[in-house]
């Protein structure tokens, strides 16, 4: 592998370490975590970075910690980042990062960075604005002495981390940070000398950086994290990037750069989802790097091995960061020498892993591994079990396969019935929208892996419940997943009303003008319209909700929003249909008493969600010692439930409690203490 691979296993020297290959991991927040928590929380935090290292990646990001706020007492920041004392003051931080450091480097790691960050308008920036078209919450604009307070703050900090052994100080002056508000003309509209000029606006970062050399211990390895284009009207571009590389590389204080693209919760946003293509801005990258001598880092969708060693081939950058596809799996570095030879599970860009958090308040967690973010609570659990069973999962679909796969690897007999010619369930319908074409890619994966594992999937098979009770099996998993809701609107049946699954499915073919009917707080909407739009309909979009999609975060939904202006989508919020005729749509508000019509359409198309097809296990329960339902056949949500869901069984199996029934309090009590038992 590594022969196919030569740029990426080249080594390369940043500062005063040298890598044998160029993959790295950058700073990422995630995780049900923290550093300077319980000794729980800090070995949450470990045992989801520690994979990394073992997994051969060699310069670690590391969690990014937060540089203490000047904040009046009282006064409670919010928002995504918002930090009021940070972490370099806080009693245990020493200690903790500097145990964070050495587990990581013993596990395998040369260098471990420690990130500073403080995000921006939460609530301090350079001017009383804001940095967004979806968030007006206006900013404390910083007078000279809390700036110069800050400065000072920075130096310390990272002094305090350097002195407890980190090994690179990289300041965050992207991701609406406070230092990237100072850069930009957008949000730095000051007229003394940190604003207005060009000079005057690096100067911030300029004096941290002298800042930070000043007050450390000892030599470092010193980067900037920057952003290439804001991709936001009065922001920087990438000319102004070129000139801060220029302006840092010639001061001799910087040893890399470390860049990306995107703005805050826009098309794209700084977390860019699947609807975009990987490594996209590379050449952007690339045309940076033309500004400097020193190593560049891009970081922007970068999903495989092969995708990193095309952008260093091009020369758009020295190295390639790697984050949310080390969520997927963290072997990433083994599997592209090699030395693993199983296939890379797949990131698709779901953004499950920060959509759940900020939307839903969840926890971290990865739609298409569900051990990621949870590694700490199975640290206990045996690879394989001591008492295989026979397990029968109905259902091809993201839980089926996963809890198929799972159970297989663990030492247990698995047949898998899929009623449909193909695994994969809704999801390979879903995959089949252009937005989501990378779906596939996961599917394909899962198919391998069940092949690997040895279980016996059968295509074709509708299952009843004879044959389920017949088959001798120790337990029966129903991921039946669920069928198309139709909602109860007089004409819904009518002539050119078609689910959106048929439609997908080429089952259906709508005329020019065509109205998606929305009952779906997911992305389903979105991505059926797009679709739709770029086959060259007239589409309308009509929502119940007061925007579309309330359950796709401010990460996702920018780029979504973006496809569907400029593919000409016209959206129809607060609109709920009380009838369809002759291809109108006869609407009321939903919050109000307005009543009207929308039309005449040529078909309407209708994404409404599904009602889970639960019937079987409904039939089976109480007459099987072991049947479970999850997935959609449950509760239908999104993928992240669905293998969450398929892990917590298989893991339960995996201890050996086969008597364990929902019914019994006293029995998932002792489960959850066999799990949380260290």
């Amino acid at each position: 592998m590594t022969a196919a691979l030569p740029h990426l296993f080249s080594p390369v020297a940043v500062g005063r370490f040298t890598l044998d290959h160029r993959l790295v991991v950058p700073p990422h927040g995630g995780g049900a975590s923290n550093l300077v928590g319980s000794d729980d929380e800090f070995e949450t935090l470990l045992a989801m970075w520690l994979p990394k290292a073992t997994g051969g990646f060699q310069w670690i990001g590391g969690t990014p910690s937060h540089v203490r706020n000047p904040l009046p007492q009282g006064f409670e920041p919010s928002g995504v980042g918002a930090h009021g004392p940070g972490h370099f003051r806080h009693p245990r931080y020493a200690a903790r990062i500097g145990q964070f450091v050495s587990r990581l480097k013993n596990a395998g790691a040369t260098a471990v960075t420690v990130q500073m960050v403080q995000q921006g308008g939460k609530p301090i920036a350079p001017s009383a604005t804001f940095s967004a078209y979806d968030d007006h919450r206006i900013a404390h604009a910083l007078d000279v002495d809390e700036i110069e307070w800050l400065v000072r703050e920075y130096g310390e900090s990272a002094a305090l981390a350097v002195d407890a052994g980190g090994d690179v100080i990289e300041i965050h002056a992207n991701h609406d940070d406070v230092v990237q508000w100072f850069l930009s003309p957008l949000t730095n509209l000051r007229t003394d000398r940190y604003g207005g000029s060009f000079e005057n606006r690096i100067r911030y970062l300029r004096e941290i950086t002298d800042s930070i050399r000043r007050h450390a211990p000892r030599p470092f390895p010193y980067g900037l994290r920057l952003c290439i284009d804001e991709l936001i009207d009065g922001g920087y571009g990438l000319e102004e990037c070129q000139r801060l590389v220029e302006a840092f590389t010639a001061d001799g204080t910087v040893d890399y750069f470390s860049l990306d693209v995107g703005n805050n919760f826009g098309s794209p946003s700084y977390v860019p989802s699947g609807w975009h293509d990987d490594i996209e801005w590379a050449a952007l990258c690339g045309q940076v790097k033309q500004a400097t001598n020193l190593p560049v880092v891009y970081t922007g969708r970068v999903t495989s091995p092969e995708q990193a060693e095309a952008v260093l081939a091009a020369g758009h950058a020295d190295l390639v960061a790697m984050a949310r596809a080390t969520f997927a799996d963290f072997d990433i570095v083994h599997k592209a020498r090699g030395t693993n030879p199983v296939p890379i599970r797949p990131c698709i860009g779901l953004n499950e892993c920060i959509n759940r958090k900020q939307v839903e308040g969840l926890g971290y967690a990865c739609g298409v591994n569900p051990l990621w973010a949870h590694e700490w609570e199975l640290r206990n659990l045996p690879e394989r079990t001591s008492q295989p069973q026979r397990v029968l999962v109905v259902g091809g679909g993201p839980a089926g396969m996963e809890l198929a796969g799972l159970c297989s690897e663990h030492g247990h007999a698995v047949t898998l019935w899929e009623k449909g010619p193909t695994l994969g369930g809704l999801l390979s319908v879903a995959a089949m929208v252009r937005a989501n074409a990378k779906y596939q890619r996961w599917i394909d994966w899962q198919v391998g892996r069940l092949e690997r594992a040895g279980v016996d999937v059968q295509l074709d098979r509708e299952a009843n419940a004879a044959d389920v009770l017949n088959g001798g099996f120790d337990m029966v998993a129903l991921a039946t997943g669920a069928v198309p809701r139709l909602p109860a609107i007089p004409g819904i049946d009518g002539p050119g009303v078609f689910p959106a699954g048929a439609v997908v499915k080429g089952l259906a073919t709508p005329g020019p003008r065509v109205a998606v009917l929305a009952e779906d707080d997911g992305p389903a909407p979105m991505s059926v319209s797009d679709h739709l739009a770029g086959l060259g309909h007239d589409v309308t979009l009509v929502i119940q909700t007061a925007g579309p999609a309330p359950l796709v975060g401010k990460y996702s939904i920018g780029t979504m929003l973006a496809r569907l202006v400029d593919g000409g989508v016209r959206i129809v919020p607060m609109a709920r249909a009380t009838r369809i005729a002759d291809g109108t749509l006869h609407l009321s508000s939903t919050y109000g008493s307005r009543e009207w019509a929308e039309g005449p359409f040529d078909s309407v198309v209708v994404v409404a969600g599904g009602i889970p097809n639960d019937g079987l296990w409904r039939e089976l329960k109480g007459r099987h010692p072991s049947v479970h339902v999850l997935g959609d056949a449950y509760a239908p949500r999104r993928v992240v439930w669905a293998t969450r869901q398929a892990h917590a069984l298989a893991r339960t199996l995996l201890i050996e409690l086969l008597a364990y029934q929902f019914a019994s309090p006293v029995r998932w009590i002792e489960t959850q203490a066999l799990l949380l038992t260290p």
